[in-house]
């Protein structure tokens, strides 16, 4: 949003600055998106590309990162909407937004390393 010509943020569900990977894949992943597996990556490289002019990114780097804040998000997901579904008894939570596709896609088809050293 724009605030006298400014830039504004309103903070609706814990938004915060973070890594660039987080909100790609928050959009990319969402369990309602029901995104192709081809167009994800299309879109994934487009956001990548449109990043340019704005700031310096190394691919690479951040293509190795970014699997594991996909798999961030839809745990969180799951945890978020699986509470509001089960615990709140709000089943439209269940029906539309837990959903394991995205999560076997991962298991199967991504290229991430995860550290579980504490």
């Amino acid at each position: 949003m724009l605030r006298d010509g400014a830039p504004f943020f309103v903070d609706y569900q814990g938004g915060r600055k973070g890594a660039l990977q987080y909100d790609i894949a928050s959009l990319l992943y969402d369990a309602k998106a029901d995104l192709p597996p081809d167009i994800r990556q299309q879109l994934l490289y487009h956001y990548l590309d449109a990043l340019g002019p704005y700031i310096q990114i190394e691919r690479d780097v951040f293509l190795r990162h970014y699997y594991a804040y996909v798999y961030v998000r839809i745990m969180q997901a799951l945890g978020a909407y699986g509470f509001r579904g089960f615990y709140d008894a709000e089943h439209i939570f269940c029906k539309a937004s837990l959903r394991a596709e995205n999560l076997r896609w991962l298991l199967h088809h991504a290229n991430c390393r995860l550290n579980y050293q504490l």
